[in-house]
């Protein structure tokens, strides 16, 4: 699979479907950051090629919990996290990309082939042009930083 996404919302899960489908990824769909839990443990699990999406409003579990324990497990996957509600203090554990919901196929589009150049050609923000092509100033973040990049000591804006 290309993608993983977790979030609690069936209707969601179903958006999320077409859209896959409409920009030719292959998405696995998970109701619950418990149940992709219990899906890592199993014999078969595959972890997906580009990135994990996550909701960060889920009941039991945060998207930024939920990415901490798959991290704790896969520290360099990818993730990009999905919200209504971007007020929602971020966490120290950071996003490849941050995206606020409602959002258009075409953002969704650019941020998974950015996330498809970091697989094929390696971590290189800049280049990719990250903050450029999704919605982290409604997370209000000033600085982030790269989570798959080399050197991670300086923040990249």
């Amino acid at each position: 699979m290309d993608v993983d996404v977790v979030d609690d919302d069936v209707n969601m899960l179903s958006l999320y479907a077409g859209m896959m489908e409409a920009l030719n990824y292959q998405a696995q769909l998970f109701s619950s950051p418990i149940k992709y839990l219990e899906y890592m443990r199993s014999s078969c699990y595959e972890p997906p090629k580009l990135t994990i999406i996550s909701d960060v409003n889920m009941p039991l579990m945060s998207g930024y919990e939920f990415m901490r324990a798959v991290r704790a497990v896969s520290p360099s996957q990818r993730f990009v996290i999905v919200t209504g509600a971007p007020d929602v203090q971020v966490q120290d554990e950071f996003s490849c990309f941050y995206l606020t919901k409602p959002f258009r196929l075409a953002t969704l589009g650019n941020i998974l082939r950015g996330i498809s150049q970091c697989h094929e050609s390696g971590a290189h923000p800049e280049s990719i042009k990250c903050a450029s092509i999704d919605d982290r100033c409604d997370f209000c973040l000033v600085e982030w930083k790269c989570p798959r990049a080399a050197d991670n000591r300086k923040p990249m804006k």
